[in-house]
């Protein structure tokens, strides 16, 4: 290891890192954090009370790392649930509540819906346990115009993806209808993106709902911030690791967010990649919340992790998040 004296003086001018509180501020990404702050505004406390009030713990998710990373999953994300699709855009939903298991006739409990969404829903097919339309039943129920069938919770997640053996997503949306019409809406907008450095580093605007397909630009984006502020590299031998971040639990004594790292492999790793590891995990302490929004999952928790591939060179960092491997 040596020191990295050549950094550009431009980049430099362009890249200066303050520390505010303890916390690393982004101000130097220009109006990008602000506007970030502003799109992330989402009171989910109603919906956390009442779904979503476990997070999988750092013990989980380790093992699931050691269970998932060479996998390639082939399951649709959406077995077992209905699915919502909206009309003009934003995407697809899985619906984890839905309507139909709480309605009165047990044929349609027991079927799975197809729905579209323009302001209200309304089903387009209605599917049977062995996956056969019921074509009498689906007209039924879109004939209801009041559609008080609906009355009660509908949550959904957009857009859910695999991820480590877990199916998540970072845009919950929760309804709750009475006598037929939307009384309660909670949730992140359609095209709330998962962490700051994706947002910051889009390589395309977002229309559909897709979340996911700039994550690979965002993990970038945080390999070359930490190069930019690290003075360690390696000169000619690379050194690889693979990391978990994740949000540290509050305390008592302290009500923020904080991040931190936890080494993955190698299980055994040398004096250099010790070092920097420790380099990275400084860097990542001191990012400010919410940077990274949780991922909410399938089976109603909240996943508060990233897993990362780690490759530094000569060339620099390169910051790679396994989620594209999963896909």
């Amino acid at each position: 290891m040596k020191k990295n004296l050549k950094l550009p003086v431009l980049l430099l001018a362009l890249f200066s890192v303050s520390r505010v509180c303890g916390q690393m501020s982004f101000d130097y990404l220009g109006d990008k954090w602000k506007e970030y702050l502003q799109r992330s505004v989402s009171d989910l406390t109603s919906l956390h009370h009442n779904h979503f009030k476990d997070t999988v713990s750092v013990k989980e998710m380790r093992e699931a790392f050691f269970k998932n990373k060479d996998k390639h999953v082939l399951e649709s994300p959406y077995a077992g649930f209905d699915s919502v699709v909206y009309i003009g855009g934003f995407g697809e939903n899985a619906m984890l509540v839905s309507p139909l298991k709480r309605h009165a006739n047990k044929k349609i409990r027991e079927c799975r819906g197809v729905w579209s969404w323009a302001g209200r829903y309304r089903l387009l097919q209605l599917l049977d346990k062995n996956g056969l339309p019921q074509k009498q039943l689906l007209e039924k129920l879109n004939g209801d115009k009041r559609q008080e069938w609906l009355d009660g919770e509908v949550l959904k997640l957009g857009e859910p993806r695999w991820y480590m053996g877990f199916v998540v997503s970072p845009r919950p949306n929760w309804d709750v209808y009475d006598k037929g019409r939307l009384v309660i809406r909670v949730g992140y907008s359609p095209n709330s993106e998962p962490d700051f450095f994706t947002f910051a580093n889009l390589t395309k605007v977002v229309f559909d709902g897709d979340w996911f397909s700039s994550i690979d630009a965002g993990a970038k984006l945080l390999g070359m911030l930490q190069g930019m502020r690290s003075s360690v590299h390696v000169d000619d031998t690379e050194r690889k690791f693979s990391v978990l971040l994740y949000a540290r639990p509050q305390t008592k004594y302290s009500q923020k967010v904080t991040y931190t790292l936890e080494l993955l492999q190698p299980e055994h790793p040398d004096k250099e990649t010790v070092e920097l590891f420790q380099d990275f995990k400084g860097f990542v302490e001191h990012i400010p919340a919410p940077a990274f929004k949780p991922y909410y999952t399938t089976d109603f928790r909240i996943l508060a992790g990233r897993y990362y591939r780690v490759t530094v060179s000569k060339c620099g960092w390169l910051v790679e998040d396994y989620f594209s491997t999963q896909q």
